[in-house]
């Protein structure tokens, strides 16, 4: 038996958790961005319409449009709703978050003249580009493994003191593995099968750009434009799983909790160009280009361990005495992103816009800050795991003197490859709004549902089989996950 260890604090050995970039990398680089209430109620096709403080971000060359200077703001709330089926039970849970989906101005210089430079203008601000913010429950009676059957794979004759600190050795301090008494570093376990295994994995943050944008209106007929962008990432997550003793009385194990926290900051900085041409009175062409974003990005996490026993016998305080922590710097490169777009002008009765966005995930790419990383294997798994889309936006627009009708919608296919666990996870996006006009003020409503399904993978283990010469069976714990995030966004802007 062991003698228990209170406190273990740990440097992250990183090789065993390398494999998680090369999932950060598609969270960090995937964007469904809420920007102004109109740009999404008509779901987000702006690359060739303009006069919105969302060209800052879809496309600059949108902001030779405007004719007269613009200060926005939009307030947004977001209810994020996640349902888990696994093991044959299913479980709703949500999450609501407020913030805000752009703020900024726009500055524009007229030439008065109608041919050559008619107009210049230049944009500062805000634009919310993704929300992180979502809570899931998963809760069902496994009769096949445990956690603790994948933190027992191959530790047999491992010396305790050189398990892994974030995941078998804080199970060996919690008593939830122990040394087989007189063997040489065997393991078992007192938790026995079934159990009850329950799991929540909160998180919260989302990412955002700072911009700064000029576009040049020449002749009412080509509009180019550029911007420079600052990115900002915040992610934290923590992830509980639960297990607990399922009405057996030939072990004295009742529960145990492993905790995940995770914490990430990251900066970025990235550059886009783009132009729109009137090719006729009622139709305009448009086309942008996003260079990559370089981000620096930093995480800090903690993996902690509480047990119970029957007997009354509490290795471990609420708390999670027993963790260890660690800390991680990397860079991250996101991918090259082409738009193009097509809008038509119908009279002054309204506007038919669609968009195309083509990302080739497979370029994302992971880079070491200590100078001691070897990111080539997460790389080669970046570019055999991911794949490249072509994302659909539309949106129209119906006026009614000053109050407008806005319907959208999108279509966003599974970055993964088709070998892949999760090759048809992809997004789909319903949207409408509504909004009211005049020459110096408006108001816009906006409103989005996003609609997704995924497979979560919990843990993979091999199954208890009391014959020991019995082939073990591999098993990947996988639950399914059904989410809806429904957007709200109020604009409200000043023009003179």
């Amino acid at each position: 038996m062991k003698k228990i260890f209170s406190l273990v604090i740990a440097v992250a050995c990183f090789s065993t958790m390398q494999a998680q970039y090369v999932g950060d990398a598609i969270k960090y680089s995937q964007n469904f961005p809420t920007l102004s209430a109109r740009s999404l109620s008509m779901g987000g096709a702006f690359s060739s319409l303009g006069s919105d403080f969302s060209s800052a971000y879809v496309n600059p060359a949108g902001l030779g449009l405007y004719r007269k200077s613009e200060f926005v703001i939009s307030p947004g709330l977001q209810l994020a709703n996640t349902s888990a089926d696994y093991l044959g039970e299913t479980n709703d849970d949500f999450k609501y978050q407020f913030n805000f989906s752009n703020l900024g101005y726009v500055g524009t210089y007229n030439s008065n003249n109608s041919k050559g430079l008619v107009s210049a203008s230049y944009a500062l601000g805000y634009n919310r580009l993704n929300n992180f913010n979502n809570f899931s429950y998963i809760r069902g009676i496994n009769s096949q493994t445990s956690l603790v059957d994948n933190f027992m794979m191959d530790i047999d004759g491992t010396d305790p003191e050189i398990l892994d600190a974030f995941t078998n050795r804080l199970a060996f301090d919690a008593y939830i593995i122990d040394t087989i008494p007189g063997s040489a570093y065997e393991y078992d376990t007192p938790v026995l099968l079934p159990v009850d295994q329950r799991r929540t994995v909160e998180t919260t943050g989302g990412t955002g750009q700072w911009s700064f944008s000029v576009a040049l209106n020449f002749s009412d007929i080509w509009y180019i434009g550029m911007g420079m962008g600052i990115n900002q990432l915040r992610y934290e997550q923590t992830m509980i799983h639960s297990e607990f003793d399922n009405a057996s009385t030939d072990t004295d194990f009742d529960n145990f909790h492993y905790t995940e926290n995770l914490d990430v900051n990251g900066n970025g900085i990235n550059f886009s160009m783009g132009t729109m041409v009137r090719l006729f009175k009622i139709m305009r062409l448009g086309a942008a280009v996003h260079l990559p974003t370089y981000y620096r990005i930093e995480e800090a996490y903690l993996n902690s361990m509480y047990s119970e026993f029957k007997s009354g016998f509490i290795p471990t305080d609420v708390n999670g005495d027993i963790y260890a922590e660690g800390s991680f710097k990397y860079k991250l490169v996101t991918p090259l992103r082409f738009q193009g777009g097509a809008s038509i002008q119908i009279g002054t009765m309204g506007i038919i816009a669609a968009d195309l966005e083509y990302i080739d995930y497979g370029s994302m790419r992971l880079r070491e800050r200590d100078n001691v990383t070897d990111f080539s294997e997460d790389n080669r798994d970046i570019r055999d795991v991911y794949r490249s889309v072509v994302n659909l936006k539309v949106g129209g627009e119906a006026r009614f003197d000053n109050m407008f009708v806005r319907l959208g919608g999108g279509i966003y296919p599974s970055p993964f490859s088709s070998w892949e666990l999760n090759s048809d996870a992809g997004h789909g996006e319903l949207t409408a709004g509504l909004g009211y006009r005049s020459s110096a003020f408006f108001f816009d409503l906006g409103f989005s549902a996003l609609f997704h399904k995924e497979k979560y993978h919990l843990y993979s283990a091999n199954e208890y089989n009391p014959d020991p010469l019995a082939e073990p069976v591999f098993v990947s714990h996988v639950a399914d996950l059904n989410q809806q995030k429904y957007r709200f966004v109020a604009s409200m802007g000043f023009r003179f």
